[in-house]
């Protein structure tokens, strides 16, 4: 029974990637800061009272990337422990991607796919 789940959920795992629309950019822009960030229980309370309880603090890396294709500018966010590997993005190198809502899923050199959050999506001006 439980690896009948398990297939299930890779099955639909790759159908889900098969369906997105992949696109190619480029990578224009990455940059890399370090911030507290909170997390844990009370780290978004709903109501907007008082936290039930405190939130945990952590260092993480903050990475933002930008790419742009002929008609579209992406700012994206990727916050990840310390010192943990991330996409290797090289400015001015080709990207492979796929915009859903406010995510973008990108393909790394081995295909692997890596979820962003985007921060910012501006149209450019047709010429």
């Amino acid at each position: 029974m439980r690896r009948t789940i398990l297939c299930v959920l890779a099955f639909a795992s790759v159908l889900n990637a098969a369906d997105r629309h992949w696109q190619t950019g480029k990578w224009i822009d990455v940059n890399v800061k370090r911030r507290m960030v909170d997390f844990g229980p009370g780290a978004s309370p709903f109501g907007g009272g008082q936290r039930s309880a405190p939130a945990m603090r952590a260092m993480a890396d903050v990475r933002v990337y930008v790419i742009e294709t002929d008609e579209l500018r992406l700012e994206l966010e990727d916050v990840v422990q310390v010192n943990t590997r991330s996409i290797d993005a090289v400015i001015g190198l080709p990207v492979t991607f796929a915009l859903e809502k406010n995510s973008v899923y990108v393909r790394d050199a081995d295909n692997v796919e890596h979820k962003l959050r985007v921060t910012k999506k501006t149209s450019k001006p047709k010429s």
